[in-house]
């Protein structure tokens, strides 16, 4: 009898505490929100972005969603977004950026600029889902693209591989 009740104790212990652990994991799962485990969890780069965002462009749209999530910063990206071309042309000279978020339209021409700069910013340009053609044009032509609307995964996810086309072509 004491024998049947300890097992009976032990399996009931063991039930509890195996639950108890799978739970765990939900929590971690509603601080994210969207964002993949394994993207918060140091695999993407860090990165300087400098966003060039006039007022109804679709870069503006994919800041603020990028902004609105609590792991970007756990990341490792700062946004910094200017919506005046001037102060754009300031702002790359004075500091270094690993990134320009362009729209696909100004990708043509930050390019040469980016390229004169000393820390030679990867640009990567914003093109709409509905755009195919274009899309797949500066995808070519940039090796990355930021396709919209998407979610901030989606976002984190041509961030990286933009990232990651800089440091292949840094250790070249």
């Amino acid at each position: 009898m004491r024998k049947r009740l300890k097992a009976m104790l032990i399996l009931a212990v063991c039930g509890i505490g195996s639950t108890a652990g799978l739970a765990c994991g939900d929590k971690l799962i509603l601080t994210l929100g969207t964002l993949r485990f394994n993207q918060i969890n140091g695999s993407l780069h860090p990165a300087s972005i400098l966003a060039y965002a006039p007022q109804n462009s679709p870069v503006a749209q994919v800041v603020q969603e990028l902004e609105r999530q609590s792991a970007v910063k756990r990341v490792g990206l700062t946004f910094y977004s200017l919506d005046d071309r001037a102060r754009l042309d300031q702002a790359m000279k004075a500091q270094k950026y690993d990134l320009l978020l362009v729209d696909a339209a100004d990708a043509d021409t930050l390019q040469r600029e980016a390229q004169s700069l000393p820390s030679k910013p990867v640009v990567l340009p914003v093109v709409s889902q509905s755009n195919k053609a274009a899309a797949v044009q500066a995808e070519q032509k940039f090796h990355c693209v930021l396709t919209t609307p998407n979610p901030p995964a989606r976002y984190l996810s041509a961030i990286d591989r933009a990232m990651e086309f800089k440091l292949r072509a840094r250790a070249r």
